[in-house]
């Protein structure tokens, strides 16, 4: 890396996690740049949503270490050792990460706006002003600005998934973490999340994106990470990931996924 190289925003070292006997995450090593969007793709069960719950701290870990921004997520030096971070410290560190899950997980009882502006006043001690004014630049830069007075039930699918992207945003994150954000979605419904997430790349927020969008993987990524078995098999460029695969794993992945795609295709 050079100095004229961006920075990196998160450094992930050795990262091991099990669930009881079953390791789920071995000595994977990830760094991400300063607004880079580096897709993680691979097949059900292979580790990859339960990285970015570690990165989250959603997750604990049995090994290795996590960085953001150089703060080591998680711990603190003790002793010549290490020490668990109190629940507060945690807190405050993964507030500076963005995280969209699967589901939508907005307050059923609460409006749009609401869901985007309160949690800003409890868990981030904005005014409440301050907290709407941020809530409706959000919600008219996913495309939303007209449903600010309207519930979550109200709202489709990819509506809802924008407003909880447009949370995350809200406390102006480091990076933003994406777990699958279009998986719950009927397939009318992906393509208006992904155009807010190609909007973000375009800004140059920094992003992990788990996802099995493969066009999207191929168009938006700057690197492409598979992920099979719990470690990292492949990365590089999307055009190195999806023209020239080294690894008989990645090409079997590929093949199965572009016939897959075809299957829906057929079917719609």
């Amino acid at each position: 890396m050079t100095a004229t190289d961006p920075r990196p925003v998160l450094q992930v070292r050795g990262l091991r996690k099990t669930f009881g006997d079953r390791e789920v995450l071995h000595g994977v090593d990830l760094t991400v740049h300063e607004g880079e969007v580096v897709v993680v793709i691979g097949p059900s069960g292979s580790g990859k949503s339960t990285l970015v719950r570690c990165v989250h701290q959603l997750e604990s870990i049995q090994g290795g270490s996590m960085f953001l921004d150089g703060e080591l997520l998680g711990y603190q030096q003790h002793r010549g050792g290490l020490r668990t971070l109190d629940p507060a410290r945690v807190a405050r560190q993964r507030r500076r990460m963005g995280m969209v899950f699967q589901q939508f997980n907005l307050f059923p009882h609460w409006t749009v706006l609401e869901n985007i502006a309160r949690p800003q006043v409890m868990v981030h001690g904005s005014t409440r002003d301050a907290a709407h004014a941020r809530g409706r630049e959000l919600l008219d830069r996913v495309g939303l600005g007209d449903k600010a007075h309207a519930h979550p039930r109200e709202l489709s699918g990819g509506q809802q998934q924008r407003v909880a992207i447009a949370r995350a945003l809200a406390p102006h994150p480091r990076i933003m973490l994406f777990d699958e954000p279009t998986s719950a979605l009927d397939p009318e419904l992906v393509d208006e999340v992904l155009t807010v997430l190609r909007d973000l790349a375009r800004v140059g927020m920094t992003m992990i994106v788990v996802t099995h969008e493969m066009a999207f993987a191929r168009q938006m990524g700057d690197r492409v990470v598979f992920i099979d078995q719990g470690g990292i098999v492949e990365e590089g460029t999307a055009e190195q990931i999806f023209e020239r695969p080294r690894t008989e794993r990645l090409r079997a992945f590929l093949s199965r996924s572009r016939g897959e795609t075809s299957a829906r295709r057929v079917q719609a």
